[in-house]
Order: C-alpha cells, then structure tokens, then sequence
C-alpha cells in the first residue's frame, strides 16, 4: 500500500524553517534568471517566502509548496520589473521565457542538484569532502594533497560514494543518475 505524502503546515515554524532552508537557494537562482541582480533577486525570494508565511495555511505536499514557491518568486519579479521598469526590456525577458520547457528544464535541474548535493552531505566527512572537490572541478592530485590521501584510496572512497549516491538516488532513475554523475564527476 503507499504511503500519502502529508501536507504541510507553512504556519508551524520549524517546518518553515525548514522549507526555507531547502528552498531559498534555489528561489533565488531562479529569481535571478528574470532580473539578473543577485541582491535584488535574494530580496524576491525573501519576499516570496514572507507572503507565503503571512498568506498561506497548508498546502497538500511539498510538490505544492515547491509549485507555490516558484510561481510567486516569478510574480514577485515580474511585478517588480513591470513597477520598476527595469533596463532589460519587457520584450526581451518574453523572448528569454516563451518556451515553457526552458523554465521547466530549470525547475527540474535545479531540484535535481539540491538533491544530489543533500545526498553529497550525508556521506561519511572523507567521501564527502572528495565529491564536493570534485564538484568544485579538483584534480585527482589536488584532492589527494589536500586531503592527504593517496590517489588508490581517494579512487577507492570515490567509488565507494559514487555506490552509496547510487542507491540513495534510485528513485531518481539510471539515466538521470547516470547523467548527472557523467556532467558532474568525470
């Protein structure tokens, strides 16, 4: 029998705590796509989690709140730019956002990096350390010198977190999996 995802009650501080640690990176890369200005992109976000505070009870699962989320950071922004008249021109951000699957592909990618690197962090400190230095784009040599390791046991903890990453992220599907492991750790 599966198991129904609960809902989730944005007026129980801790579970908002906890959504806006998750969540607000992420809300602000995505703010940052319309307006291109870090700062005020953060503000976006902040503002677009304070009005989910203020305005919203429950919502059915955190596929809602995620949906919620990203289609009030994009009012925020839009309002913002429409109220402030920002120098990229309406038409241009039309341009920018007129096939849907582009902002879809963003969602998606997105959610799947959080993930990644939230699985990343659960590892035991060396293989973590050694897959979030290969993120960064470290060599083999610079990690073994900056962890200490020698190059067999680094490859060995390497393959032993690319196992345990595997089955933390099953759901995900191979491919996808496969995908992201072949962008990011080659």
């Amino acid at each position: 029998m599966e198991r129904k995802p609960e809902s989730i009650n944005l007026k129980d501080e801790r579970t908002f705590r906890d959504l806006f640690k998750r969540f607000y990176a992420s809300a602000c890369q995505f703010a940052g796509h319309f307006l291109r200005d870090k700062m005020l992109a953060a503000d976006m976000a902040q503002e677009s989690f304070l009005y989910m505070w203020e305005h919203v009870q429950v919502l059915e699962n955190e596929m809602a709140f995620k949906s919620y989320l990203y289609h009030c950071v994009k009012n925020k922004c839009l309002n913002y730019i429409r109220d402030h008249r920002v120098e990229l021109s309406m038409q241009d951000l039309e341009e920018d956002w007129e096939d849907g699957v582009q902002l879809d592909h963003w969602i998606i990618e997105n959610d799947l990096r959080r993930r990644i690197l939230e699985e990343i962090n659960k590892l035991p400190e060396v293989r973590r350390e050694i897959m979030l230095m290969r993120l960064e784009g470290n060599s083999f040599e610079e990690i073994s010198k900056e962890l200490n390791l020698n190059i067999n046991t680094l490859k060995t903890n390497k393959k032993q977190a690319y196992r345990e990453l595997r089955l933390r992220l099953a759901d995900l599907g191979n491919c996808i999996v496969l995908l992201l492991f072949m962008f990011v750790c080659v």
